[in-house]
C-alpha cells in the first residue's frame, strides 16, 4: 500500500476560511511527516515541486485550477470544499479529519476525468494552446450581439451556429454552463464531448452529444460590417480574443486527471445534495 508522503496544496486567498482551513490542513499533514508545498491560486505564477498528491482548498475554481496545472505530471487531486457549491469536491470541511488515515494510505477511490486540448490556429499558424480544461471551452461574443460559427465533429461538417456563442464541454462540465444552457447531465465516466448553444437564434438547435476520439474544430464567422469581439475561454480562467476566420481545434487531453474520493462516493448522492437532482 501506498503512503502519501508529499502533497501540493492549492487555497483560495480571497475566501477567508479557504487561508484558514489550508493552515489547518498544511499543520496536520506535517505532524504526520507530509512534506508541504502551498499554492495560492490568485498568485500570478504557479510554482510547485511534483507530489504525490494535491489538495484544493475553496471552491469549485480552485480545482479547476489546480487540474489544469497537475494534469501534466498525473498527481491525484482531493478537493476539499471551503467555498459555495463545492461541487467538484470529494470531501467537505468536516469530513478531512474523518478521511485523513484513509487519504495517507492511499485509501481513496479514484475517479477518471477527461479533459479537453484546445489551442487555435491563425491563418495557418498556431496563436494559442494547446492548453486542458476540465470543465469547459466557451465561444462568446464580447457584446450583446449574435454572431455565426461553423462546427465540424471530425471530417464532417455538423452545423452552422448563429447565436450568441457555443459551450463544450467535458462530462464533468456538464452540470456547469453547460447545464444553464439546458445541456444533459453526463456521467463523468463516460468518453464523449458535449456541444451546447447559446441563446441559438433557430428552433432547432439543440445541444448535442458527440464521441470524444472525434476532435472538434470551430471555425469563426464574420460578416460584413459585423466584426465585432469574440473571446475563447477555459473554465472561465483562461481567456483568449479571437479574430474572424480563427479555428479552434477541441480534442481529448491525452492524460486523464484522477479525482481522489472516499470509498463510499456516489455521483448521483452529489447531484441529489448539490444540485437538488430530483426535488419537487
Amino acid at each position: 500500500m501506498k503512503r502519501i508522503k508529499s502533497v501540493v496544496l492549492f487555497y483560495n486567498s480571497k475566501r477567508k476560511k479557504a487561508i484558514t482551513f489550508a493552515a489547518g490542513v498544511e499543520r496536520l499533514l506535517e505532524n504526520r511527516g507530509v512534506r508541504v508545498s502551498k499554492v495560492c491560486v490568485n498568485d500570478p505564477v504557479c510554482k510547485f515541486e511534483k507530489a504525490d498528491a494535491a489538495i484544493t482548498v475553496g471552491g469549485d475554481g480552485t480545482v479547476l485550477y489546480a487540474a489544469r496545472h497537475v494534469i501534466r505530471y498525473g498527481i491525484p487531486v482531493l478537493g476539499i470544499n471551503a467555498g459555495g457549491l463545492g461541487f467538484l469536491s470529494g470531501i467537505e470541511r468536516s469530513g478531512f479529519k474523518k478521511h485523513l488515515r484513509a487519504f495517507l494510505s492511499d485509501g481513496f477511490s479514484k475517479v477518471r476525468r477527461q479533459l479537453l486540448s484546445v489551442e487555435v490556429s491563425r491563418r495557418g499558424k498556431k496563436v494559442f494552446g494547446p492548453y486542458p480544461a476540465l470543465n469547459d471551452c466557451v465561444i462568446r461574443s464580447a457584446e450583446a450581439r449574435a454572431f455565426s460559427l461553423r462546427a465540424f465533429s471530425g471530417r464532417q461538417f455538423l452545423s452552422e451556429y448563429f447565436g450568441d456563442g457555443l459551450i463544450i464541454s467535458t462530462p464533468t462540465g456538464s452540470t456547469a454552463y453547460n447545464l444553464a444552457a439546458l445541456g444533459p447531465i453526463v456521467l463523468p465516466q463516460l468518453e464523449v464531448f458535449l456541444l451546447s448553444p447559446v441563446c441559438p437564434h433557430a428552433l432547432t438547435h439543440r445541444p448535442i452529444v458527440l464521441s470524444s476520439s472525434e476532435d472538434i474544430t470551430i471555425v469563426v464567422g464574420s460578416r460584413p460590417g459585423h466584426d465585432h469581439c469574440v473571446s475563447l475561454s477555459l473554465d472561465g480562467q483562461e481567456n483568449f480574443v479571437l479574430e474572424a476566420g480563427d479555428r479552434i481545434i477541441i480534442r481529448r487531453y491525452p492524460r486523464n486527471l484522477e479525482m481522489l474520493v472516499p470509498k463510499d462516493f456516489s455521483y448521483f448522492d452529489i447531484l441529489r445534495k448539490k444540485l437538488r437532482w430530483g426535488k419537487r
